[in-house]
C-alpha cells in the first residue's frame, strides 16, 4: 500500500512512496510471491485494506508469509481509551482525503485496527511481516538547514491535537476456528506470528530523499535499505547484503539489525528503525531468501555540488570528482563560500572553515569513503555509541562528549578474544587514531562484555560532523593499524576503504564495523 497524493490543504503530497511501492512490488515478486495485492492513493481506504487482508487470510496456508507494507504519511491522535499499555495516543495513517474535522473513518487507519484484523483474519500458522515507512510520531533532534533542499519528513499535521472519532467494528467474521480466535482488543504483543518493522522510533521523524545521490529517485530510507539488503550482494560478492553471517539464510533478527544501522547512516542519525519480534523468534528465516546473483561493482555516480557564489563556483569547476549544479535542489553538497561552510543533503553543516577547493575536496572525499563503508557496516559484535545526549542530537560549543564501544552479541559470533581498532575521520576528512594508541592500550583486546570508553572530550570549533569508526576483529589487524599510523593527520579516508573491506571479507561474520556520528554546532 502506498499514498502520496492526499488531496488536502493540511497534508502535503510526497514523492518517494510512488518509487517505494514500485520497488517493493518488484522485490517481493522476485522473492517468489505470486499473490500480490497493490493499493495506491485513492485505492487505499479502511474498507479496501481490511477487505484485502481478509481475502489474503482466506487464501493463505500453513507456512506462508504475508508481507503487509505501507509507505506514506503517519501521525498521532488522542487515544479513544487512555491509560492502557499502548499509551494515551494512537498512531494512525491519514489516507487520501483525510480531514481531521470530518472524522470519516474510511480516511484513516489506527495501528490497533491492523492488529485486530491480523488477529482475526490471518491463521496463526501464517507468518506476517508488517513494515511501515512512515512517521508515527516525532520531534526534530536537529533542524534541516534551508540551504539544502530535498529532505522531506513523512510526518503530517505537526503538533495539531487530532481526535479521530469512532471506528467501525471488523466487518468480516474471523477466519480462525473459534477456539483459536484472538480477542478483538489484541495488540502487537499478542500476535506470536507478527514481525513489525517501523521506519523510526517514537521520538523521531521518518524522512525521504534522493538515494543514493542527487538526481536519483526520491525514496524512504527504510524502504531503500530493505531493498538494498535483499537485492545486493555482501562485500564478498556472495549472498544478500542483509545476511551478515553469510549462512545463506536471512533471519528476521539479522534484517532488523541491518536496517537499523543503514537507516541511521543514511539519515545522519536523525532516524533509527525499530523491529519488534516475538520472544525467541529472532532466528526465524525470512521469505524464500533467494540470494541475488553476484553483480560486478558499479562506480557510484559523482555527487552534485552547488555553489551560489560565481567566483567560488569557478574555482571548483573542471576536472573534479563532482558535478557542478546550477541550483541547490536536492544537491548532495552545498558550499556556502561566504560562510565558509559545507552542507550535505541531509540538511547539516558538515564542515566549517572551508575556504579552498582542496578543503572542499577533503570533505567530499570523506563522505565518499563513508558511503563506500556503509554497506559493510555490521554491529552484530559491537556498536559505537555517542553520548551523553540522545542519538542524533547536535552538540553545542562546550558540551561534553563521550564515545563508548559497547560489545553486543546475538550468539552467532564465535567465542574468543576481540580486538578493537578505533579512529576518527574529522569534518575535513583528516584521519586521527584513537585506540590503541598508548602503551597501556596493548593490542586493543577487549575483555568479555567490556564497554570501552574511547573518548571523553568537549566540543570546540570548528563545528561540523566527525565520524568515529570502530573495527572489531578476532585478530589484531597489524597491517591496517600500520596504515593508520602512516596516514594519521592526513585527509586520507579514501585510502582506508579497500583495506577495511578486505578485513571484513576475510573475517566474515566474526568482524564488526560500527560508525558513531557526532554533529556539532550552535
Amino acid at each position: 500500500m502506498g499514498a502520496w497524493q492526499f488531496q488536502s490543504k493540511l497534508i502535503m503530497d510526497l514523492v518517494g512512496p510512488e518509487n517505494d511501492l514500485a520497488a517493493m512490488e518488484a522485490l517481493i515478486r522476485g522473492q517468489g510471491a505470486s499473490d500480490v495485492t497493490v493499493l495506491r492513493n485513492d485505492g487505499v481506504s479502511r474498507t479496501t485494506v481490511e477487505t484485502a487482508l481478509h481475502a489474503l487470510g482466506l487464501r493463505s496456508r500453513l507456512g506462508d508469509w504475508i508481507f503487509l507494507y505501507y509507505t506514506g504519511h503517519g501521525a498521532l491522535a488522542e487515544a479513544a481509551v487512555k491509560g492502557t499499555r499502548d499509551g494515551d495516543t494512537d498512531q494512525f495513517l491519514p489516507l487520501p482525503g483525510f480531514d481531521p474535522d470530518v472524522k470519516d473513518a474510511e480516511r484513516f487507519i489506527v495501528d490497533k485496527d491492523f492488529y485486530t484484523w491480523l488477529s482475526l483474519y490471518v491463521p496463526k500458522g501464517v507468518q506476517v511481516l508488517m513494515m511501515a515507512d512512515t512517521c508515527h510520531s516525532g520531534t526534530l533532534h536537529r533542524s534541516v538547514d534551508p540551504r539544502v533542499m530535498g529532505m522531506t519528513p513523512r510526518l503530517t499535521l505537526g503538533a495539531r491535537n487530532v481526535e479521530l472519532g469512532s471506528r467501525p467494528a471488523p466487518r468480516f467474521a474471523s477466519v480462525l476456528a473459534s477456539a483459536d480466535a484472538a480477542p478483538v482488543s489484541a495488540t502487537r504483543d499478542d500476535l506470536p506470528n507478527l514481525y513489525y518493522i517501523s521506519a523510526a522510533l517514537d521520538d523521531q521523524i521518518a524522512w525521504e530523499n534522493a538515494l543514493p545521490v542527487e538526481g536519483a529517485p526520491t525514496r524512504g530510507f527504510l524502504t531503500w535499505s530493505f531493498e538494498q539488503g535483499m537485492s545486493t550482494p555482501r562485500a564478498d560478492g556472495k549472498g544478500m547484503a542483509a545476511d551478515q553471517d553469510g549462512d545463506g539464510t536471512l533471519s528476521i533478527g539479522e534484517l532488523g539489525a541491518y536496517l537499523n544501522v543503514q537507516v541511521r547512516m543514511l539519515s545522519g542519525q536523525r532516524q533509527e528503525s525499530s523491529t519488534i519480534i516475538p520472544p525467541g523468534r529472532e532466528g526465524q528465516p525470512l521469505f524464500a531468501t533467494v540470494p541475488p546473483p553476484p553483480a560486478p561493482p558499479v562506480p557510484p555516480p559523482l555527487p552534485g555540488l552547488y555553489v551560489a557564489d560565481v567566483k567560488a563556483r569557478a574555482s571548483v569547476s573542471g576536472d573534479h570528482p563532482w558535478r557542478i549544479l546550477t541550483d541547490g535542489q536536492g544537491a548532495d553538497f552545498v558550499w556556502d563560500a561566504r560562510a565558509q561552510a559545507m552542507l550535505r543533503r541531509t540538511g547539516d553543516i558538515v564542515a566549517q572553515n572551508v575556504k579552498t577547493p582542496a578543503q572542499v575536496r577533503g570533505v567530499i572525499d570523506k563522505w565518499a569513503a563513508l558511503e563506500a563503508l556503509r554497506p559493510l557496516l555490521s554491529e552484530r559484535g559491537a556498536r559505537l555509541m555517542v553520548g551523553p545526549l540522545d542519538n542524533g542530537a547536535r552538540y553545542p560549543s562546550g558540551a561534553p562528549v563521550t564515545l563508548a564501544l559497547a560489545q553486543t552479541g546475538d550468539g552467532s559470533v564465535a567465542p574468543g578474544p576481540r580486538y578493537a581498532t578505533v579512529f576518527n575521520i574529522a569534518s575535513d576528512g583528516t584521519v586521527q587514531r584513537l585506540f590503541p594508541v598508548a602503551a597501556s592500550d596493548g593490542k586493543g583486546e577487549l575483555a568479555a562484555g567490556q564497554s570501552l570508553p574511547v573518548l571523553e572530550s568537549q566540543v570546540i570549533p570548528p563545528f561540523g560532523a566527525d565520524h568515529v569508526v570502530a573495527l572489531v576483529t578476532a585478530q589484531p589487524p597489524d597491517d591496517f593499524r600500520l596504515l593508520l599510523r602512516m596516514v594519521e593527520n592526513q585527509r586520507a579516508a579514501a585510502r582506508l576503504v579497500a583495506p577495511i573491506r578486505d578485513l571484513m571479507v576475510k573475517a566474515g561474520a566474526q568482524a564488526s564495523l560500527s560508525v558513531g556520528e557526532l554533529y556539532t554546532g550552535n
